[in-house]
């Protein structure tokens, strides 16, 4: 018997973070607004208020953690640096809360300061 779920994507489970947000960032510095995309297979993507990648995980019924590394380039487009977002999530229903630290990194992958960072993010789009 073969497995007819091959090379497709796991399906999406009740408050799964799978499919796009819109979400208010909140820093010490002010707030921005962001675009993240979660999909089934794992990815995490940050589309508006940088552009960025990563990996997401399921913490069990309705949390979920993901972090996603965001480069720096400098005004002739050069690597300046990196953040490293992690975020720890608390989904209900069509939004999610979050909270983490983002690390940012010089291009040498020295640490040269570390943000307290909340999300609240509405779903958008599967």
């Amino acid at each position: 018997m073969s497995d007819s779920s091959a090379g497709r994507p796991p399906s999406r489970v009740p408050l799964s973070p799978v499919g796009t947000w819109t979400a208010r960032v909140r820093r010490p510095g002010g707030d921005s607004v962001g675009s993240f995309r979660f999909t089934a297979w794992g990815h995490a993507l940050l589309t508006v208020g940088g552009v960025g990648a990563g990996r997401w995980s399921s913490l069990g019924p309705g949390g979920f953690l993901f972090r996603i590394t965001e480069p720096v380039l400098d005004a002739d487009g050069r690597c300046a640096g990196w953040v490293d977002i992690e975020q720890h999530a608390r989904q209900r229903g069509g939004f999610f809360t979050s909270r983490g630290t983002s690390r940012v990194y010089d291009a040498d992958g020295r640490l040269t300061r570390a943000v307290p960072v909340a999300v609240e993010a509405t779903r958008v789009g599967d």
